[in-house]
């Protein structure tokens, strides 16, 4: 009997030091483990709840490689440009690559999960608090549940399922309620490996037969400009008119 409650507490105490682990410490350790990796190669699928799934796939490289293919762009970064190529247009355009420009690729949904790896403290400004929800079983395998709220409100959440064996994130759920509605956003993981063989050309840009490449005014000209100086000064360079939208609160 003595034998027997003793396994007994061993097993209650385990689990009560998971239940205690905290939910920040798990996120760090899943940027630790994600920063730490010299190199990653995923594709996976982007679900919105209620809408149609989508492929992604992302290779990255330390310490300044980038490619990142969406369904609608490409983006590669091969440590002194960025070139990101719109599908649709058949158009892209180039912009020197800096440590922030790098980073800043990775703040939207559909490719935070990936955020640490260049940045190590990703989370750190972006989390307000982040709580265990213990271990959870989804299409049979088993993570460890990190829920995230992403303000003060409690509008965001991320939850981030992690893989038990390398502590990274496998799956994301990202939750927002506003004004009575509620949006789920799916990433879903399915070949993820780090510190694997990477082809030579991954982070090589090569234009598509048909394609053109455009300067940074003519991307520009496309967008809103909130001062009048700034819009004549673009119109002037590329010789186009300026359309003002205007409105009135009465």
């Amino acid at each position: 009997m003595r034998r027997f409650i003793a396994i007994g507490a061993v097993v209650s105490l385990a689990a009560w030091v998971f239940a205690q682990m905290s939910g920040t410490d798990m996120l760090n350790g899943f940027a630790k483990a994600l920063n730490g990796a010299k190199s990653l190669s995923a594709t996976y699928a982007v679900q919105p709840i209620g809408g149609t799934s989508t492929t992604y796939t992302v290779e990255l490289a330390k310490p300044n490689k980038a490619r990142i293919e969406t369904p609608t762009q490409l983006i590669v970064a091969d440590g002194t440009n960025i070139t990101t190529y719109d599908k649709g247009d058949k158009s892209y355009f180039r912009t020197p690559e800096t440590d922030a420009a790098l980073k800043e690729l990775f703040l939207s949904d559909e490719l935070s999960l990936f955020g640490s790896f260049f940045d190590g403290a990703f989370y750190k400004d972006r989390v307000v608090s982040a709580k265990s929800a213990g271990q959870k079983n989804r299409k049979g395998v088993s993570y460890d549940v990190v829920v995230a709220n992403m303000d003060n409100k409690g509008k965001k959440t991320i939850s981030f399922y992690l893989d038990p064996k390398d502590k990274l994130a496998k799956v994301g759920e990202f939750v927002l309620t506003d004004a009575g509605a509620t949006e789920t956003l799916l990433v879903m993981t399915k070949d993820y490996t780090v510190d694997g063989n990477q082809p030579d050309t991954a982070f090589a840009f090569a234009p598509p037969a048909g394609s053109r490449e455009i300067s940074q005014e003519e991307l520009n000209a496309g967008r809103w400009f909130t001062s009048m100086e700034e819009a004549q000064a673009m119109s002037k360079k590329l010789n186009k008119p300026i359309f003002v939208d205007f409105y009135a609160d009465w």
